[in-house]
């Protein structure tokens, strides 16, 4: 495993400037990295590059187990070639160290120290899409990471890229189960690190992108049937809203026409009264008959005849003939007076 010393000992990457007097054959700048129990890293340089160094320690190197084991991880190694994972070169004698096997060396930092960053949505799932594709390119040989973590999955300083390091070798000979070498163990480690869909179970990657992407179309899916339920509840309402509105313009309508129809019903009454005093006041005969016409249908008392007179005025407008008629006809019969109470009364008349 690569730790943050190895990471952060250097911010020189591969991509810097090559100086003719640096592109040599020989390993040079070899600086120990760090120690485990049984391996060592070291960094060196070579043709201008920086690689990493992996040797066995001095007492692993006289035991024939970890002489097998460090050849099979370089032939695992060297069989992977996926652009999300940290290449491995060669096996061969460095003076000074040993056997050891010449691998990629990644300028970055790891996944949990990238997370800390706080990365934008967009990078942390474009990081997450890389190390899935690096995942199931590995299942795809029959092989199993077997140590999944943060530490061994490094962001590159320069684009941001995954690159998947230190498999788990050990687990990887002819004594490990069937169980051990299920890629189910990969998947679930994924979920783990990225909290992604932690109630379920997957036994492949591939079933695990296609439930993301399931329910990524949910997601999307949401916003646009909620945006449906409100229209279809503003179209109700307004539906109500409208129908409520024509509901009550049609009671309004009958009523105002039952109204109309009284009021027609009165003017045309009042009409025939005044047009039958007019008749009789030209033939000067009959007045004291139509008076007493309207004094038995409205009764004597002046103040509601007065009012009946009122409202006959009203069916004439101001400047009706019949009106002025009407007028000159009232103050024959009552005198200046009376005139002055009708005049107030006839004042009050709202013409439409």
């Amino acid at each position: 495993m690569v730790n943050d010393k190895m990471v952060n000992s250097s911010d020189s990457s591969s991509s810097e400037f090559i100086a003719p007097a640096d592109f040599s054959s020989e390993w040079r700048n070899i600086e120990l990295l760090q120690s485990r129990s049984h391996t060592m890293l070291y960094v060196a340089t070579r043709y201008g590059r920086r690689f990493l160094l992996k040797s066995l320690t001095s007492e692993a190197k006289r035991l024939t187990d970890y002489q097998l084991q460090q050849q099979k991880e370089f032939q695992l190694g060297v069989s992977l070639n996926h652009p999300n994972v940290a290449a491995t070169y060669s096996l061969e004698e460095v003076p000074g160290v040993g056997m050891c096997i010449v691998q990629e060396w990644i300028d970055g930092v790891t996944l949990g120290e990238w997370l800390r960053t706080k990365p934008s949505k967009a990078a942390r799932k474009r990081v997450f899409s890389q190390l899935l594709d690096a995942l199931e390119y590995i299942h795809s040989l029959q092989l199993v990471h077997h140590d999944l973590k943060p530490d061994n999955i490094l962001i590159t300083r320069n684009g941001a890229n995954v690159k998947l390091i230190d498999f788990g070798l050990s687990e990887v000979d002819s004594s490990v189960s069937a169980k051990s070498n299920d890629p189910a163990r990969d998947v679930q480690a994924v979920q783990r690190m990225f909290g992604v869909m932690p109630s379920r179970r997957f036994d492949t990657i591939d079933a695990l992108r296609k439930a993301l992407n399931r329910r990524e179309k949910v997601f999307r899916t949401i916003p646009i049937v909620l945006s449906l339920m409100m229209l279809i509840a503003a179209s109700i309402l307004f539906g109500q809203a409208r129908y409520t509105k024509i509901i009550e313009q049609r009671k309004y309508e009958a009523m105002q026409a039952q109204v109309d129809s009284l009021i027609a019903v009165e003017r045309a009454e009042l009409t025939e009264i005044v047009n039958r005093y007019d008749v009789f006041h030209l033939n000067n005969a009959n007045e004291q008959r139509l008076y007493d016409e309207c004094s038995k249908q409205y009764g004597d008392h002046m103040v509601r005849y007065s009012h009946v007179l009122d409202s006959m005025v009203a069916c004439f407008d101001e400047n009706d003939p019949q009106r002025e008629q009407f007028w000159q006809m009232y103050v024959r019969k009552y005198g200046e007076l009376h005139n002055e109470l009708f005049y107030v009364l006839s004042s009050k008349v709202t013409y439409e």
